[in-house]
């Protein structure tokens, strides 16, 4: 008969896994009076079992899901839909070594007609307890997914025109943009949340100036020419001398990214992280003063 077993995590106590345990389960050197070969591989809090069991189990060696043999269903005569939970150092202790080794003491969770739980647990050869998981590590993994945007660059007069020397031009990315963003990342029982809410752009101007921007920056309306902004650059001089004749304008938006967890104690901040930068080439000008000949009468 085969048997296999899907763990999920169960919380018990320890003394409620020594009452049940009993004497006869600690002395059951074939973990449920046959023989059994096993193997387990954990996480903490769940185990998942694979148990291969021959003879014929006694009437109390429930606590596992039996087939039919017929079509692979469930007899509902017996336990089913089981959870198991590997016990404590502690209770492993008590209970001592119930089989060959290495091995653990597993207690299982069941449903079906006369279940009275928990029942008693049982020896499974192999079982292995998985490093915990570190919080940080699936932090990080957050980190990774958070899908940060590159910005729009907008400007006035836009990039497409040339620019002016000594006027200074606006410099914004769309508001729309500017919201905060979030991406999960699972590992185990360890769920962690990172979050990122946009700062500030740094703007390279491509002539060795750079200008940060406490947010997106305004708009230009052309309707509200005594409009204002905060963020905008003058350049001193042309770009005549660079290459293709234009500074290459980089635009780059910082987040700051905190981060929490559920199932592992963790979170805090991470600090300012860049998002991926944007590019566009813009002509710098020098302003012509246009000369025109005095009218009549002039000097």
């Amino acid at each position: 008969m085969s048997l296999r077993l899907v763990a999920a995590g169960v919380v018990l106590t320890v003394g409620v896994l020594v009452v049940a345990s009993g004497t006869a389960w600690a002395q059951d050197n074939g973990g449920q009076n046959g023989t059994t070969s096993a193997s387990a591989s954990t996480s903490p809090g769940a185990v998942q079992v694979s148990v291969g069991v021959t003879g014929r189990p006694s009437a109390g060696s429930t606590g596992v899901t039996k087939d039919t043999g017929a079509g692979g269903k469930t007899n509902q005569n017996q336990p089913y839909g089981c959870t198991y939970q590997v016990l404590g150092p502690g209770a492993q202790q008590l209970l001592g070594v119930g089989g060959p080794t290495p091995g653990r003491w597993v207690i299982p969770t069941c449903s079906g007609p006369g279940v009275i739980n928990p029942m008693p647990p049982f020896w499974v050869t192999q079982a292995k307890t998985a490093a915990p998981v570190n919080p940080a590590v699936v932090a990080r993994q957050a980190v990774s997914k958070l899908p940060l945007p590159s910005p729009t660059i907008e400007m006035a007069p836009p990039a497409g025109a040339n620019q002016l020397v000594n006027v200074a031009a606006w410099l914004w990315i769309p508001p729309g943009a500017w919201r905060g963003l979030s991406a999960v990342a699972t590992a185990g029982p360890v769920t962690a949340t990172a979050t990122a809410t946009p700062t500030e752009v740094v703007w390279d101007m491509g002539d060795g100036h750079r200008v940060t921007c406490a947010g997106p920056g305004t708009p230009y309306d052309r309707n509200t020419p005594n409009a204002a902004t905060s963020c905008s650059y003058t350049w001193t001089q042309s770009s005549a001398g660079q290459p293709g004749g234009v500074y290459q304008v980089t635009a780059t938006v910082y987040w700051q990214v905190a981060w929490t967890a559920v199932g592992a104690p963790g979170g805090g901040s991470l600090g300012l992280v860049p998002g991926p930068a944007s590019h566009v080439a813009v002509a710098v000008a020098e302003s012509e003063a246009l000369n025109t000949a005095p009218g009549p009468g002039g000097g």
